[in-house]
């Protein structure tokens, strides 16, 4: 057996699958390919910019044909968190030589879409939601279209829109909020818009007539259908919650809601900044500010519902409502309200809550687990919690967070235990480091030698602001590159 041949049954190029495929995976210029891609994207953008929609036309086709689209598709599909999870064929594309493959495999000649296999996720309100996972070659035409379609979806998008956009994120939408109601003049009513099944309800038709993309292959994934126990249901209205280019359909959708919202008290400027209108939308979830709640009752409500309808969408009756700011709402897991007319955004009491259940689910899981391990499972859950409400008023939440974890821990010793005492359940589990005591630490040894593993503590997350992004800045638009780039240095 040559080195090669050895090299290749290494990386799980068996099976008959040819050495020359996985080398030309793994041999491709990937700087090169990302550059060529983000070309044509820019061009795509500056004719949407331009009016020219032909042109615009013309380069989608020729960025879905190319093959540093496809490559780029196929890389992100078999590279994300999705990776190992197959559609209804059974297939991944995990070997260099199944992805180049794949590759191939991305034509749009004769192609079918297959349907969705149908799981189910439990959300937090007890009602499970459903997922749709496309079997791999859909997956990656739908990432090889989203390249194609997101520069116009950017480019159309309304200004102070934060979901599933790049370089947008929460802490945006949640700073929105501050810049829009912490003055002692800013609006004081909140409408909190719900939308009732935003992805399960869309309109086919006005997806087919109003999204700038192939309307052969949108129809067929519109129509593709999902299994579901061994079953073949029919698609009716809505995008897929799972695929890959669901959300972009969806933002496309809802754009256009902050123009319908405005125009409801009149075209001027003027006009809108004497309502105090401001509207922040993070996908389907989105409030409006207002002078009065009679303007958000009778004249935004209704120009909110008309634009829906025309989706097929509707307001939730019993989640849509409007708040005085003194009582506070609920937004992306955060809570927004003055006090004595000083405005706190807080980590919200359900978030916590959230917290606080998962890390006991944990525990109660893990009563046979080692020290070690169950720190190495709590420390990314806790982390990443802290790490989300770092740019808002969150130290004391993240110090009462430590106390409550260090209780539920201080139990799950005590009753690993029952016949030892407390000191020595104390010099087992619990470690000083510095000038702290009673931390929650195991020593362990490694390859590099003796090592002490501790529980993250949320409270030593430091509390810092977050700058909005530009409402106008499109990451398409070479204009904006040097902004982009300062962003990303200043946040490093």
């Amino acid at each position: 057996m040559t080195e090669l041949d050895t090299s290749a049954q290494a990386k799980g190029v068996g099976n008959g699958a040819p050495v020359r495929e996985a080398l030309k995976w793994e041999q491709a210029n990937w700087p090169h390919i990302m550059a060529e891609v983000k070309r044509l994207q820019a061009r795509i953008a500056k004719a949407v910019l331009e009016g020219r929609w032909g042109k615009a036309k013309a380069l989608q086709h020729l960025l879905t044909r190319s093959y540093s689209g496809k490559m780029l598709a196929v890389k992100r599909v078999t590279e994300n968190r999705g990776k190992r999870t197959p559609g209804v064929d059974g297939k991944i594309w995990s070997t260099s030589a199944a992805k180049w493959k794949g590759m191939g495999l991305l034509r749009h000649h004769g192609y079918r879409a297959m349907p969705l296999r149908r799981i189910y996720i439990p959300k937090s309100n007890g009602l499970k939601r459903p997922l749709s996972i496309p079997c791999m070659r859909c997956r990656a035409m739908q990432a090889l279209w989203k390249l194609a379609l997101e520069p116009i979806a950017e480019c159309t998008a309304d200004p102070n829109s934060y979901g599933f956009r790049p370089y947008r994120s929460t802490a945006d939408a949640i700073e929105h909020c501050f810049i829009a109601l912490a003055r002692q003049s800013s609006a004081e009513w909140i409408l909190e818009g719900d939308i009732r099944g935003c992805f399960d309800n869309i309109s086919k038709s006005w997806l087919l007539e109003n999204i700038p993309m192939d309307k052969q292959l949108l129809r067929k994934w519109l129509q593709a259908g999902y299994i579901s126990e061994d079953t073949l249901f029919n698609s009716t209205d809505g995008v897929p919650q799972g695929g890959i280019l669901s959300p972009v359909l969806a933002n496309m959708t809802l754009d256009g809601l902050e123009a319908a919202v405005y125009a409801s008290v009149g075209l001027s400027e003027y006009a809108r900044r004497q309502a105090k209108l401001n509207v922040i939308r993070y996908a389907d979830d989105f409030v409006v500010t207002g002078i009065s709640q009679e303007i958000l009752q009778h004249k935004i409500l209704p120009a909110i519902r008309q634009f829906m309808a025309a989706r097929g969408l509707e307001l939730s009756e019993e989640k849509t409502k409007i708040t005085h700011i003194s009582d506070g709402f609920d937004f992306l897991g955060q809570n927004v309200r003055k006090y004595s007319g000083k405005l706190l955004i807080k980590p919200a009491k359900k978030s916590v809550k959230s917290l606080l259940d998962k890390v006991r689910e944990i525990v109660r899981r893990c009563r046979s687990a080692t020290q070690e391990v169950m720190i190495m499972i709590l420390n990314p859950i806790i982390r990443g919690w802290a790490m989300y409400h770092r740019h808002v008023v969150s130290k004391h939440t993240f110090s009462r967070i430590d106390a409550h974890i260090w209780q539920i821990l201080w139990k799950w010793a005590k009753r690993r235990h029952p016949n030892k005492a407390v000191k020595w359940i104390i010099k087992k589990y619990f470690q000083t480091i510095g000038n702290r005591s009673w931390v929650f630490a195991t020593k362990s040894c490694s390859g590099q030698g003796l090592h002490l593993t501790e529980l993250f503590q949320a409270n030593t997350v430091p509390i810092r602001r977050h700058v909005k992004i530009q409402s106008a800045a499109n990451p398409f638009d070479p204009v904006w590159s040097s902004y982009f780039n300062r962003r990303q240095t200043q946040s490093l």
